[in-house]
Formats: C-alpha cells, structure tokens, sequence
C-alpha cells in the first residue's frame, strides 16, 4: 500500500486512504516507468527527473522510478515504451519526442500520463495552456543572464517544478487506484494546465529567484557581477 509521508503532497489524503495498489502491480516494487525525449537537452523543460523521482519516492515507501531516456530519438523512444511494458512498469509518465508516434503504448493496457505535449490516447495530461512547452536557448539560468545583461528582451518561464511533481502525484493516483483533484477534461482527457510567465529584467527576482528556479549567486556572478550591483539586485 501507498504511504504518503508529507501533508503538502497534493494527494496526501487520498493516499494514505487508498486501498492496496492495483492488481496488475505483482512486483514488490510498484514502478512508475518515466520516458524522456532527451534529459541531457536543457531547452527541453517539461519535466525535471530528479524534482519527478524525488516526488514519488517521497509520497511512497515502496515505489521505484525507472527512466528511460530516448536522447532526441523517436525511434528509441518506441523501443523503450515497449522495454517498460515488458519488464511490468505499472504506469508510464512519457514526454515524447514525437506524440503521434505512441499510438502502440496508449493501446498497451498500461496507465499513460503525457507530460508536456499531450500523446494521442493517454489517459491523463500534465502540460501548459498554451499546449506545446517553449524551448530555449540554454538552461533557465543561461537564458535569466542573457536578460539581465541586455542581451535578449524577455525570457519565458515554465513551471517546470510543479508540472514535474503534478505528473509524480497523477501517477502515484493510478498505482493507488485513487482519485485526483483539480483536473479539468481537455479533449476527453483529465488535464492540468500550467501557464508559462514571459520574464524581463524587471521581474527576474520576483519570479525566478524567488521561486528557487535560479540562485541570485549563480545570477549575479562573473560578467553579470557589475551589472545586478548597479540594478541594485545584490
């Protein structure tokens, strides 16, 4: 059974209520199988690995978190959806490289939840309002000191975090056979949409800083030093 271990996680209550996990997961180890489009590609940021497999493993003693990793490649990305099924993943979380190419896994019988764009056939969605995630040039800091430096106008933010640790909790709920809250039906699919926030210069602390998705050290060092001194950022 799931044991959910902190009351800020969104499903706590219904967790820790919830009845034995569901028949199909036989092994000891209920696994929640996550496939990426490419983790080593920073532009990519609909979801963060270590923020996902933190989340489960904090909501649940016994679960265990398999990433595959398809490095920009459709192909292997088909391959590794059928490697999950074949080694009993109980859920799938996928962001996909191609979304119409995983008609075969939304037809497995397993429980999909499309992170970032949505897969033709999931059952559950975690994504943005706009649809498609933004990609950028870089990492959220790369792109925050290009902005601080003039150098580019504005910057978008995607609340990575949270869409991360949503996608974790919407697949706990299929292992526990538990409800979810605060879903809206997009399409004929249970969805949770998240709004991306264009960033300037004036609202760089405000939002990213202050959120944790940058550090202000790691914003204001090096050639960006004198430039936060005279903004009065440091």
């Amino acid at each position: 059974m799931l044991r959910a271990r902190s009351s800020s996680v969104a499903l706590a209550v219904a967790l820790t209520a919830a009845v034995p996990l569901l028949s199909a997961c036989t092994a000891d180890e209920p696994t929640v199988a996550l496939l990426v489009a490419d983790r080593n590609d920073s532009s990519s940021r609909a979801v963060d690995v270590d923020v996902f497999t933190e989340r489960v493993e904090a909501t649940c003693d016994e679960c265990r978190v398999r990433v595959y990793d398809a490095e920009g490649d459709a192909e292997v990305q088909k391959s590794q959806a059928r490697q999950a099924e074949a080694t009993s993943a109980d859920v799938v979380v996928v962001v996909p490289v191609e979304p119409e190419g995983l008609g075969t896994l939304t037809v497995s019988g397993l429980p999909v939840v499309s992170l970032g764009e949505l897969v033709p056939g999931s059952e559950r969605h975690v994504g943005l309002e706009g649809g498609s995630v933004p990609r950028q040039s870089g990492s959220d800091l790369d792109a925050a000191r290009e902005v601080l430096l003039g150098e580019e106008d504005s910057m978008t933010y995607v609340p990575t975090r949270a869409m991360s640790e949503r996608a974790a909790d919407v697949a706990l709920a299929f292992l526990a056979d538990a409800p979810v809250t605060d879903a809206e039906v997009v399409d004929g699919v249970e969805s949770w949409l998240y709004r991306d926030r264009e960033v300037t210069i004036d609202t760089l602390t405000s939002v990213l800083v202050a959120q944790g998705v940058v550090h202000l050290d790691d914003l204001c060092s090096g050639n960006t030093e004198k430039r936060c001194a005279r903004l009065g950022l440091r």
